[in-house]
């Protein structure tokens, strides 16, 4: 069930899960939803008795949440971490031009979210698409697919069948950031592990591969921070 918190001002889902031997809470520090996780045994009422006495906690969680930001008109967002601003242009030939200080939209007010978001993805398929082809061949590896996504929790995927995914979002960071991430999971063709002939391939491939893991251990939250749907104070 999914229930609105009058003293975390938030929704709150309580999942109800067979497996569950205890209750669990979680708060997602990009949208600040909560979500307390019980067994089948518990009951709602002693599910929101245990949510309010860890008041405190939920609390703290929350003030870790960073604001939304809701790309529009004027919005700075980072594409190759350098900040462009998103301004509206009629364009003669295509939907967009990225230019140095500026990403320019050919688009109404409305669909400034979504054709920035357009953008990225696109972006991304073809700065992205060649680094990861490109390092796969020098180590004599296939790739079945390769896909973009928006996840909440990686960076990027590797399965055993060769099938890649890598978050799009990365082509906001630094261009040593994103290439990192591509080879880290080129590398998982040749080692489905983390062992250290992976690490060592990984080196190989991309020499300063810890600065770009701590750059998104610093960073990667401020790129899950932009929102591409219309605010829902810009609907009212």
């Amino acid at each position: 069930m999914v229930f609105f918190s009058k003293d975390f001002h938030k929704l709150v889902t309580i999942k109800q899960r067979k497996g569950a031997r205890r209750l669990t809470l979680r708060v997602c520090q990009l949208t600040g939803h909560i979500t307390l996780t019980i067994p089948l045994r518990a009951s709602i009422s002693y599910a929101k008795d245990f949510l309010l006495e860890n008041a405190d906690w939920v609390n703290a969680q929350l003030k870790q949440v960073i604001p939304s930001n809701y790309v529009s008109i004027g919005t700075k967002i980072p594409i190759g971490w350098v900040e462009r601003e998103i301004i509206i242009q009629k364009l003669s030939q295509r939907r967009h031009n990225l230019e140095p200080t500026t990403l320019q939209l050919d688009c109404n007010v409305v669909e400034v979210g979504s054709a920035t978001k357009n953008f990225l993805v696109d972006h991304a398929t073809k700065v992205l698409t060649p680094i990861i082809e490109e390092n796969a061949e020098h180590i004599k590896r296939k790739i079945k697919s390769i896909r973009f996504k928006d996840t909440k929790s990686r960076w990027g995927s590797c399965s055993s069948k060769g099938s890649l995914m890598v978050n799009w979002r990365l082509i906001m960071a630094p261009p040593s950031v994103y290439r990192y991430v591509a080879i880290h999971e080129v590398s998982h063709l040749k080692y489905m592990n983390h062992g250290a002939d992976f690490w060592r391939l990984v080196e190989s491939l991309h020499p300063h591969y810890r600065e770009d893991q701590f750059w998104l251990k610093d960073n990667g939250r401020k790129l899950k921070t932009f929102r591409f749907e219309i605010s829902n104070a810009a609907k009212t």
